[in-house]
C-alpha cells in the first residue's frame, strides 16, 4: 500500500471516529442507506410504469402523457419520491452528503437492468445497447450554491459500474428553480432551456436525472439531444413524484 493510500484510509478511519457514517433517511449509524430504508422504498414495476414519464402503474401511457408529444423514447424512474428516497435526495442535494452518488447510481443501475430483464419488451437495451450515458445538468447558480453538479457525479458512478461511456453533453440555462413550479409552467420554462455541447449524432444515450415531478425537465433535454442528431434519448430517474 502506498503512503498515499495509507493517508487516506487512516483519515477516514479517524473521520469515522469523529462524525460516524448514519444513514440519510433514519440517521441510523452504520451504512448511508440502511438496509431497513432500502426496503421501505416503492420500487416501480418496469411492467406497470408509464414509458413517458415513468410513473407507476401507467402500463402504457399515463393520463397526462396521452395526446402530450415526448422526445424521450423510453423512460423510467428507480422508486417513489417518498419516504427515505426524499430524504436521501435532500440530503444529497441539500445538505452536501456527496458520498450518496455511488448509492444512488447504484439504485439506478439495478433499476435498469431488473426493467430489461423483466419487461424486454419495453425496456430491452436500455442500459446495455446504450452508447453513453448522459445527465441533466444543474443551473451555473446552482453549480455556485451547492458548489458540485449532483447528477454529473451520479452519472460518473453509474458509468464506472455499467461499463457505458460518461458524455457532458449538456449546458443547461437560466437559474430558476423549478421545485415550485406548476406543470404548465415547467413546461414552458424547460423549452429552450438545454443547449448540446458534444456530438450526439447517431448516439443511442441514457439520459439521467434525480427526480421526475412532470417529465417536463428530462423531455425538454431530450428533445435538445435528438436536435442535436441523438438516435435515442432514454430517461433514467432515481425518484419519481407520484401521488
Amino acid at each position: 500500500m502506498s503512503a498515499q493510500s495509507r493517508l487516506a484510509a487512516v483519515t477516514e478511519v479517524i473521520g469515522e471516529l469523529l462524525s460516524p457514517t448514519r444513514c440519510a433517511s433514519c440517521e441510523r449509524p452504520g451504512a448511508l442507506i440502511c438496509d431497513d430504508c432500502l426496503r421501505t422504498m416503492v420500487r416501480i414495476d418496469p411492467a406497470h410504469a408509464c414509458l413517458r414519464c415513468g410513473a407507476p402503474f401507467g402500463d402504457m401511457l399515463c393520463t397526462e402523457c396521452r395526446g402530450a408529444a415526448s422526445d424521450l423514447d423510453r423512460c423510467l424512474a428507480a422508486v417513489v419520491f417518498d419516504g427515505p428516497p426524499a430524504r436521501i435526495v435532500r440530503a444529497y442535494k441539500d445538505a452536501g452528503e456527496r458520498r450518496l452518488a455511488e448509492r444512488i447510481a447504484e439504485i439506478m443501475l439495478r433499476a435498469a437492468l431488473e426493467a430489461e430483464r423483466a419487461a424486454p419488451e419495453r425496456y430491452g437495451g436500455m442500459v446495455s445497447a446504450a452508447d453513453a450515458v448522459t445527465f441533466v445538468p444543474v443551473t451555473a447558480s446552482a453549480y455556485r450554491r451547492r458548489g458540485f453538479d449532483h447528477m454529473e457525479s451520479v452519472a460518473g458512478a453509474f458509468a464506472a459500474m455499467s461499463g457505458a461511456s460518461l458524455l457532458d453533453a449538456l449546458i443547461k440555462h437560466g437559474s430558476a428553480d423549478q421545485r415550485a413550479f406548476s406543470r404548465e409552467e415547467r413546461l414552458e420554462w424547460s423549452q429552450g432551456a438545454y443547449e448540446v455541447v458534444e456530438q450526439v449524432r447517431g448516439a443511442r444515450l441514457v439520459l439521467l436525472d434525480d427526480v421526475i415531478t412532470t417529465g417536463a425537465t428530462m423531455n425538454a433535454a431530450a428533445h435538445a439531444l435528438k436536435e442535436a442528431g441523438a438516435e435515442r434519448v432514454d430517461g433514467l430517474a432515481f425518484a419519481r413524484v407520484w401521488g
